[in-house]
This record gives structure tokens, C-alpha cells and sequence, in this order.
């Protein structure tokens, strides 16, 4: 295993910080965009009544580019 490896390890006692988490979720999507590239969305869901009462209209939150993580 790498020992410089940049997504943070949770902790077995207690939780892990917000910085350290959007830390982990820029390093989780550079390294899922190797595998697929661009945005992976659903076109629909059975979920999507629901979903758009609590998101305006929209099936989520808009999307946020990895720089701005």
C-alpha cells in the first residue's frame, strides 16, 4: 500500500473532518475519471418525483467541478 496516499484514512474512534473528506472525494473522482470520464448521471430514476419536489426541479445538486473541491 501506498503510504503517500492522498485520500484520508477514517479513523476507528471518532469521524473524520470536512476538510478531510472533500479531501478523499477530489482524490475518489481523479481517480474514477481514469476509468470513465466526464459526468455520470442518471437519465432517470424511480426516484425522480421525489428527487425534483427537493431540488427545484432538478434530479440533484448541480454538479461541482473537481477544482473547486
Amino acid at each position: 500500500m501506498n503510504s503517500k496516499s492522498k485520500v484520508p484514512c477514517i479513523p476507528i474512534e471518532g469521524s473524520l473532518s470536512w476538510e478531510d473528506w472533500l479531501r478523499g472525494r477530489r482524490a475518489r473522482r481523479e481517480s474514477s475519471q481514469l476509468v470513465a470520464p466526464g459526468i455520470i448521471r442518471r437519465k432517470s430514476s424511480s426516484s425522480d418525483r421525489r428527487l425534483k419536489k427537493l431540488f427545484k426541479g432538478e434530479r440533484g445538486l448541480p454538479f461541482t467541478p473537481t477544482a473547486e473541491l
